[in-house]
């Protein structure tokens, strides 16, 4: 059972008295309040732009179909967010999943526009972060304990994103390339009005690992560790369907924007319903069967990826008045 993070009225009424009577109410006058991301520090080759065509598979015709019934979340005691959040129109939020040893305040730091929300997936007394119900499935946890607790209270721009600033080779999924990886340079130069027309935005153009077809659902061996086995279990949950796709792909790595819009597409129910697979799944990874994923929940073809680099920057992120060529507004990384 997943237990939700987000209070009813009246205990927000009696939270808001709490923090009127403690020292600490200066920590959230000052917006000291973020999200956690990854809990492994991966190293990888740096990898070459190869990107092919996609293969064109249509998407499920329906998110619905399932006899299964998820059961909608409990109220618990996890850490609730600072009080004016449901008084206020928020225009875009980040959010994301730390562990105890990332540093998350980079965000309040450089990108103070933003509504942060950011869990501290390993460490329930961490009094600066929103919690998670348990630390499982990386960054899926946090990003599904959002979209279940704030449905109601979405940014019109949602961005999910990992607790890495910046630095090779920590931080070699952020796009642009640009800047020793800055994931705030990857947020300031983004378009929102791309991400308000599509939808739906991968934040990364580069297409390697991921594309042109990374996984093969329709086999029936696969190697072990293979993502394959976990993606089906997953499909099968959500749409009771074993007609499985004979490829899947995106560009890595669970980093993407959201509109309101998009998400709500869905019910709640269906985002609970995802929580449901995570929290009993004995997939050895679920956060990489979310990986590929994602793109498919909102809307986007089962091989969803770019045969443009330079096309996909300039339209995912601003190149500037005079148009110049991401190879150069990247310094030569893109």
């Amino acid at each position: 059972m997943y237990f939700s993070g987000r209070p009813n009225q009246s205990r927000v009424i009696a939270l808001a008295v709490v923090l009127l009577l403690t020292p600490w109410l200066y920590r959230f006058s000052e917006g000291r309040f973020f999200i956690p991301t990854r809990e492994t520090n991966e190293s990888w080759e740096q990898k070459t732009i190869d990107i092919s065509e996609p293969t064109e598979i249509p998407s499920p015709t329906s998110k619905t179909q399932s006899s299964s019934n998820p059961t909608l979340p409990e109220q618990s005691m996890i850490k609730s967010p600072p009080v004016d959040w449901a008084s206020k129109h928020h225009e875009k939020t980040i959010v994301i999943g730390k562990i105890k040893t990332e540093d998350a305040t980079w965000v309040q730091t450089h990108l103070s526009d933003w509504r942060p929300a950011i869990y501290a997936v390993d460490d329930q007394d961490d009094t600066d972060y929103l919690h998670v119900s348990v630390n499982k499935g990386r960054e899926s946890m946090p990003y599904l304990t959002y979209l279940i607790d704030y449905y109601d209270d979405l940014s019109d721009i949602n961005i999910f994103l990992h607790a890495h600033e910046d630095g090779w080779p920590r931080a070699w999924h952020n796009e642009p390339q640009s800047e020793n990886y800055s994931a705030v340079r990857m947020l300031q130069l983004l378009r929102l009005d791309n991400v308000r027309e599509r939808g739906y935005v991968n934040l990364r153009c580069n297409g390697i690992p991921g594309c042109p077809g990374e996984l093969h659902p329709n086999r029936k061996k696969f190697d072990k560790g293979a993502i394959e086995p976990g993606w089906k279990k997953l499909w099968f949950h959500m749409y009771g369907n074993t007609s499985y796709p004979t490829a899947v792909g995106v560009g890595c790595c669970a980093q993407f924007a959201v509109t309101r819009d998009k998400v709500r597409e869905e019910p709640k129910e269906f985002y609970i319903k995802l929580m449901d697979w995570l929290l009993t799944t004995d997939s050895d990874d679920p956060s990489r069967v979310f990986e590929y994923f994602w793109h498919i929940l909102f809307g986007m073809p089962l091989v969803h990826c770019e045969t443009d680099y330079n096309a996909c920057i300039c339209r995912t992120y601003d190149c500037g008045a005079d148009k110049k060529r991401s190879i150069d507004l990247f310094n030569n990384l893109a």
